[in-house]
């Protein structure tokens, strides 16, 4: 790496009384005063044949290129000069900024009459996502005259992966597919889940005779039992930029895991400009439960929320803006552009809550399921209704 050299206080110095002294001499027309210039004019010449080195090999590596939440990654630091030549004093520093922490080692490490330096430190990336987790500034001093250079080097990014947590209420549409599957269905069917109560009718098993209830009424009674229903849930992240990606479905951590790796590159830079606001009507099958999280900042994402209505698919909407933007108070239109900005968030939940679409908002401190949890369906009515005698 190149490395830009400036003058150290003590360069400075030096250059300052040697102008001085000649000043001295032009002033007052004494040439013997050029002698009070001549020792710091020695010293200048002696350093400007001793040149600290123009290249610097300089890397900053890191333990591993992928990790969890919470785990320790080892950031290593290296500083060569070239030819073996020691500089008199290299500083290595480093810089991380949330949400990263400093597990181990000391901020600021400092080799003297070196030309090898090598640091380093444990962090601890704290929340997940596809970041840089440090940089190391690099400052070093060489020379009679102490010339000093300063320059900053990132650490590549690196992938942090959260860990699977587990999600509680259920999601499923009110009108569930005919298919068999494992969601309770409001019609009554070959299920497990209990139902109701009826009277015994020939062809019925007496297996789901309801003793109980037979021996209070006099009557035999057979019990009811919820059909078994499959549901499709879709979950859709609108990304400002980039290419329509799909996932399939599949259940398991290695599936969870694959979720969180398209989540990572999602955040790559990308020219391309898809057009979320239609989704192919081949794309998703009948009476699909839609889960969508975005910020509502994009119109496009509402008009692909408003054609999923019509279209007839049940939605969710998870926002997930968790601030506002600042209002400066130097500017005397900030805060009248902040009610603005509000309004119209509240003219689009408004909408969408007229379009039937509930939004939810996911704050910083709550998880997921705790977000979900006012949308969770309980089993069919029918299972609450009390059987008198």
């Amino acid at each position: 790496m190149t490395v830009r050299w400036s003058a150290a206080p003590r360069t400075r110095n030096l250059a300052t009384a040697a102008l001085l002294g000649l000043l001295a001499a032009i002033v007052t027309g004494h040439p013997a005063l050029v002698l009070l210039a001549a020792p710091a004019l020695g010293a200048l010449a002696l350093m400007s044949r001793r040149r600290p080195p123009e290249d610097l090999a300089t890397g900053v590596s890191l333990s591993a290129t992928r990790c969890f939440e919470g785990e320790d990654v080892t950031v290593t630091a290296t500083v060569r000069a070239p030819g073996g030549r020691p500089l008199d004093e290299i500083m290595v520093e480093l810089e991380i900024a949330q949400p990263v922490t400093l597990a181990s080692g000391t901020g600021t490490q400092t080799f003297v009459h070196a030309d090898l330096a090598t640091a380093q430190w444990v962090v601890r990336p704290a929340r997940w996502g596809r970041y840089s987790p440090a940089a190391v500034r690099v400052t070093c001093r060489a020379g009679l005259g102490r010339s000093q250079a300063s320059m900053l080097v990132r650490a590549d990014p690196i992938d942090v992966f959260p860990r699977p947590a587990r999600i509680r209420p259920r999601l499923v549409p009110a009108e569930l597919l005919r298919r068999i599957g494992e969601h309770t269905g409001r019609a009554v069917g070959a299920g497990v889940e209990f139902a109701g109560l009826r009277p015994y009718q020939p062809g019925d098993q007496l297996r789901d005779v309801n003793r109980a209830v037979s021996i209070r009424r006099g009557q035999l009674h057979v019990n009811q039992r919820a059909a078994a229903r499959a549901a499709d849930l879709v979950v859709m992240i609108v990304v400002l930029g980039g290419v329509l990606r799909w996932l399939g479905p599949a259940s398991g951590d290695r599936h969870f895991y694959r979720i969180a790796e398209m989540m990572l590159r999602a955040r790559y830079e990308s020219f391309v400009t898809p057009d979320i606001g239609l989704i192919p009507r081949t794309a998703l099958p009948p009476g699909t439960l839609v889960v969508v999280f975005s910020p509502l900042l994009d119109p496009r994402a509402f008009d692909m929320l408003t054609d999923l209505r019509q279209r007839g698919f049940p939605v969710i909407v998870v926002d997930t803006l968790r601030h506002e933007p600042p209002a400066e108070p130097p500017l005397a239109m900030a805060g009248i552009a902040l009610r603005l900005w509000r309004l119209d968030r509240a003219a689009t939940r408004a909408t969408l809550a007229c379009l039937g679409v509930p939004v939810l908002r996911w704050p910083d401190d709550a998880e997921l399921d705790a977000v979900l949890a006012p949308l969770r369906r309980p089993p069919p009515g029918i299972r609450h209704s009390a059987v008198r005698s």
